[in-house]
């Protein structure tokens, strides 16, 4: 048997190892496809951010150059038609509103009614640049209304179209930038700073710096405000994919190399960044370099793997569970099998005595003549009614114990004088044994009687008792103390016993469990008594209690109701 249980244990022990190393094979391969899912993730959103900023700067950009464009007092914008028979009539009209965009998609076709325009000359001049000399744009109805419906809102103007225009037609779009450049040059004056250094030699050198106004000039602390809007706009994309993790924006004046990813480092691709100032128009090269940095992404990452690890960790504490629970029943299995082989060797033991001690009486009337000798005739015959009565208390105790597990014992309560019970008990024992014996009894609260059933109640005090002589060296002494605990009465039976072990007070009251005599040899027992003696407490509506040190004897405490209330 106990090399089965070893090899169970060790079939035990190796699934349990396969299920937790595949556990955490699949939890380390799913980190890393989770962590190239967050690469991915993290890059995709920079690009996303990098959109949103860009869509910013030419929204800047529109609403800026509109307004410019849209100055009455500085700009004039002059449309000239061009009909197919090269006749031409000037218009001066600011402004292109539903009415020339209809009359333009009446003109595309060729009618009766009305000559059909080929072309469109666009005039804008500006009265501060070369004396309100104008530059000229030319283009096409259709493709003017192209660039109309492009703008989200109704009714557009003559500027908005224009501008909406320039940003698909560069030379339209250095046109205007130089328009704008020129009037800033002419209206406003640059600031000029010297600075002034000096070589290894000492020699003095002025340098002069020119600020620049208008459209040129970058707004100011340009490299943190860009940082911030593209953190702001990182993080929504962050938000939205479900990837929440800290990092840091590296920005850089030229391009750097990478960092080698690894599980406890991401980083996103490196973007140009020149969406600040005016870049665009005048072509300069103000970028920056620009990538996010996420010196622990492990934690995002775990933390979007939570729910799985956890299931995880819950199923191999399950099968841990599973596997320790049939190794604890298999070995509460052997533990019963083993209980079950003692008590039929102790039963065995305990049902051939009193057989042979009757045999050997019979025997003796029969074959020596004990029939003629009145005292020997009596004497054996006690011998054998006593065996009898042994006997009989051990089929007894068996049953009663299978029956009470069985539920078909039922109490029959009667009011029982104590000490009478006592007395009796008392006087059963010292008839059995042959060991010098000193019992002694004191109803402290001198209780009368008790409300219990007489037959099983006096079993449960006279196994206590028994089992006080059995497992006592000669002399022995017990003590019954009788006295009352609130709406209890409690039996206390102390004695001088071997004592019982520390490990096996919890279990003596389990059936079939004996404990170890140690130096008392040749006691024999079913290891039922104490577990109906408990039962029958219980049955009552009380309990048993044991105190216990080793050759310091024991002390049982049965406490059952004053009374069937």
């Amino acid at each position: 048997m106990k090399k089965k249980l070893n090899i169970l244990f060790l079939l035990i022990s190796l699934s349990l190892l396969g299920i937790i190393v595949f556990q955490g094979y699949w939890s380390f391969t799913a980190y890393h496809v989770n962590k190239e899912k967050f690469d991915t993730n993290i890059d995709l959103a920079m690009q996303r951010a990098m959109d949103d900023c860009k869509k910013d700067y030419f929204d800047s950009i529109r609403i800026v150059m509109v307004k410019r464009l849209s100055d009455t007092a500085s700009i004039k914008i002059k449309v000239d038609t061009i009909y197919h028979d090269e006749n031409s009539i000037f218009i001066n009209n600011p402004k292109m509103d539903a009415a020339l965009k209809n009359r333009i998609e009446e003109l595309n076709p060729p009618s009766k009614t009305s000559k059909k325009i080929d072309e469109l000359k666009i005039l804008i001049a500006d009265v501060h640049v070369n004396m309100g000399r104008p530059f000229t744009f030319s283009t096409t109805p259709s493709k003017l209304a192209f660039y109309q419906a492009k703008i989200a809102h109704k009714n557009a103007t003559l500027p908005e179209i224009l501008i909406e225009t320039s940003f698909y037609v560069p030379n339209l779009l250095d046109s205007i930038r130089n328009s704008f450049m020129l009037h800033d040059i002419s209206t406003n004056v640059f600031a000029v700073t010297q600075i002034v250094t000096k070589d290894k030699k000492g020699n003095t050198f002025i340098k002069s710096e020119f600020k620049m106004f208008g459209i040129f000039e970058l707004p100011p602390n340009y490299r943190a405000a860009d940082s911030l809007k593209l953190c702001r706009y990182f993080r929504t994309e962050l938000d939205k994919m479900h990837t929440p993790s800290p990092f840091h924006l590296h920005v850089a004046d030229s391009a750097t190399s990478p960092q080698k990813l690894n599980m406890h480092y991401s980083e996103t691709s490196e973007y140009d960044y020149q969406y600040h100032g005016f870049v665009f128009l005048h072509g300069t090269n103000q970028q920056l370099f620009m990538r996010a940095v996420f010196k622990k992404p492990q934690y995002a990452i775990i933390k979007g793997m939570l729910i799985i690890l956890c299931l995880s960790v819950l199923l191999i504490a399950f099968t841990i569970y599973c596997f320790l629970y049939i190794v604890k029943l298999v070995i509460h299995q052997k533990k019963l099998a083993e209980l079950k082989d003692d008590f039929i060797n102790n039963m065995t033991h305990e049902l051939k005595t009193p057989i042979a001690t009757i045999t050997v009486a019979i025997e003796a009337l029969q074959k020596f003549n004990a029939l003629n000798d009145p005292e020997k005739t009596q004497r054996y015959l006690q011998t054998s009614r006593t065996e009898l009565s042994r006997l009989n208390d051990l089929v007894t105790k068996v049953l009663n114990i299978a029956a009470f597990e069985n539920k078909d014992i039922e109490l029959t309560k009667e009011e029982i004088d104590i000490d009478d019970l006592i007395d009796g008990i008392i006087a059963s024992e010292k008839e059995k044994t042959n060991k010098k014996i000193t019992i002694s009894y004191n109803n402290k609260s001198d209780i009368g009687s008790i409300y219990a059933d007489r037959l099983h109640f006096r079993n449960v005090l006279a196994n206590i008792v028994d089992n006080a002589v059995k497992y006592s060296n000669e002399p022995v002494s017990i003590v019954i103390t009788c006295f009352k605990q609130g709406n209890n009465i409690l039996f206390s039976i102390k004695d001088n016993g071997i004592g019982i072990p520390a490990a096996h007070i919890g279990q003596v009251f389990d059936k079939f469990h004996r404990v170890p005599t140690g130096n008392v040899h040749n006691v024999k027992g079913t290891g039922l008594g104490l577990s109906y003696a408990k039962q029958i407490a219980v049955a009552h509506g009380g309990n048993i209690e044991v105190k216990s040190e080793i050759n310091n004897g024991s002390e049982f405490i049965v406490s059952i109701p004053l009374s069937d209330g």
